[in-house]
């Protein structure tokens, strides 16, 4: 299994699953590039994904090279036999990347790398700028941010909002993903909330609106890589 990801003692390896949870796109904004750039994982509405894809971190003296995996739950991949079939036990890293629910395949990945200990997972609440909007948005439905003619106080009004449910977000989050965990028997684990646009400009150094966990994300995933290279696993 090794050979056929092509796995170096010398890297990284990191994997990066779960169907419909933007998982193309986040590997894409971790290795610093936009969807449409010619050497970024393939997107799509529906799983693009249908085996194992390799990509290289085009980042300067990067040790990791990251791979884009089939979701778990869909035709192609039965949960029950998603983490042995496809040779996840060779990852050093999993990210599990979740969206409006934990799946019971994510719970199975997580139980599988804790079983297995020598597997890090971390889990990764994506998309997380879209839900935020869409909370905001039901709460003032005929708030448009394109039209000009709004008032900078109904702006403000929005923007207020928009923080309240965040906050609101991030907690709800937390919680699921807390409830979710204990009913699986599972050791407890920090969920990181953060959005491919964040990401991106989290790794050019630049500003973002729209920044949660990206910062703390990128900072546990290189301390992951530092202490595993450091050991030789």
């Amino acid at each position: 299994m090794k050979a056929r990801y092509g796995y170096s003692p010398d890297f990284i390896h990191i994997a990066v699953g779960s169907a419909g949870a933007g998982k193309s796109s986040f590997i894409n904004a971790v290795r610093g590039l936009s969807n449409n750039d010619p050497v970024a994982a393939r997107t799509g509405i529906v799983e693009t994904t249908n085996t194992v894809t390799r990509y290289s971190d085009p980042r300067p003296n990067s040790r990791i090279t990251w791979y884009d995996v089939p979701g778990a739950g869909t035709p192609n991949v039965p949960d029950w036999q998603y983490f042995n079939n496809l040779g996840l036990y060779i990852f050093d890293c999993i990210i599990i990347l979740i969206d409006n629910r934990v799946l019971d395949s994510d719970l199975t990945i997580l139980s599988a790398c804790q079983q297995f200990g020598t597997v890090e997972a971390f889990i990764v609440r994506s998309k997380s700028d879209q839900h935020i909007n869409n909370m905001a948005c039901d709460r003032m439905p005929d708030f448009d941010a394109c039209d000009p003619d709004t008032d900078d106080e109904t702006r403000s009004r929005f923007l207020q909002i928009k923080s309240q449910e965040q906050r609101r977000f991030v907690h709800e989050t937390n919680e699921n993903v807390r409830r979710n965990l204990e009913d699986r028997n599972l050791s407890p684990r920090r969920v990181y909330i953060v959005c491919k646009d964040a990401m991106f400009a989290r790794l050019r150094n630049v500003p973002s609106s729209k920044t949660i966990d990206e910062a703390e994300l990128r900072n546990d995933v290189e301390e992951c890589v530092r202490r595993r290279l450091q050991s030789g696993r």
